[in-house]
């Protein structure tokens, strides 16, 4: 079969069993098969795929079409710039944390004290601030064994990154003063979990469940972090930013700014704590 052939077969199988942008998900699991880019599969319509290929394609295609996500099939994705592994471990990167990067990006020192990711999954954010801040030490820390060592395979060039096994903040290793506290943490309530999208109940539930409000641990990192950080930045769910904010001013922290997603839903805070 050629690649436009396989294409062709395989985006209507999709679009079937209800995978979202069926042609696409098929031009990026042949990218990654055939090592090229989107462009390159462009200029290759005509050409054979070979069997090999097609029998690493073959059970990719089923996988994703029960809802294995796609980033778990690949076993890569790109988040800032930077391709980076991703596995069942840890949760997928998304979008909007981007947005939360760049809001610590503008705030850091990089001459400071060091900045902390807490509940670090695959290492997305530390790995992207150890790049941009080659001279700050960086501090990455997650409760799974797994997904320390994802951050560690993703993050493995950086000599600017510590990593440390901690429920939050209470590894005694960490420092006791810190410029920035940056988490991405579960929120989604409980008993939400069950009724969300097929390919993130994949995800690790780990990653995902916040507790019966879906606050349980921001609301503990707000608690562990006052007095120890001058800023904090966190990513939140939909409908949770007044108990956030409540969260933070009653811990002593001055609001600095709530930002959107991408669609338009408050999803990042940033807080500045001067004790």
């Amino acid at each position: 079969m050629t690649v436009l052939e396989v294409i062709n077969a395989t985006t209507p199988f999709f679009a079937k069993h209800d995978v979202p942008s069926p042609r696409l998900t098929v031009e990026l699991m042949l990218a990654e098969i055939l090592q090229k880019t989107r462009m390159q599969l462009y200029l290759d319509y005509g050409k054979t795929i070979d069997e090999p290929a097609l029998d690493r394609l073959r059970p990719l295609v089923k996988r994703r079409a029960e809802g294995e996500p796609l980033e778990y099939l690949l076993g890569a994705t790109t988040f800032a710039g930077h391709r980076v592994e991703i596995g069942p471990d840890a949760l997928i990167p998304r979008p909007e944390t981007e947005i939360l990067l760049q809001a610590v990006v503008e705030l850091i020192d990089p001459a400071g004290l060091p900045v902390l990711d807490v509940g670090t999954g695959s290492g997305i954010l530390a790995l992207a601030l150890a790049r941009k801040f080659p001279q700050l030490e960086i501090i990455a820390t997650d409760i799974s064994p797994a997904a320390l060592a994802l951050a560690r395979r993703n993050t493995k060039d950086c000599g600017n990154i510590r990593h440390a096994k901690s429920d939050l903040m209470e590894d005694p290793s960490l420092p006791e003063r810190l410029q920035m506290i940056v988490a991405n943490l579960p929120y989604i309530p409980t008993g939400q979990i069950d009724g969300l999208m097929r390919e993130v109940r994949h995800e690790p539930r780990l990653a995902l469940d916040g507790g019966p409000d879906g606050l349980d641990l921001i609301r503990r990192l707000i608690a562990q972090s006052a007095k120890r950080t001058r800023y904090l930045a966190l990513e939140f769910g939909d409908g949770q930013a007044e108990a956030a904010k409540t969260l933070c001013l009653n811990a002593g922290y001055a609001l600095i700014k709530i930002l959107p997603d991408f669609t338009e839903r408050e999803r990042i805070l940033v807080a500045e704590h001067h004790g």
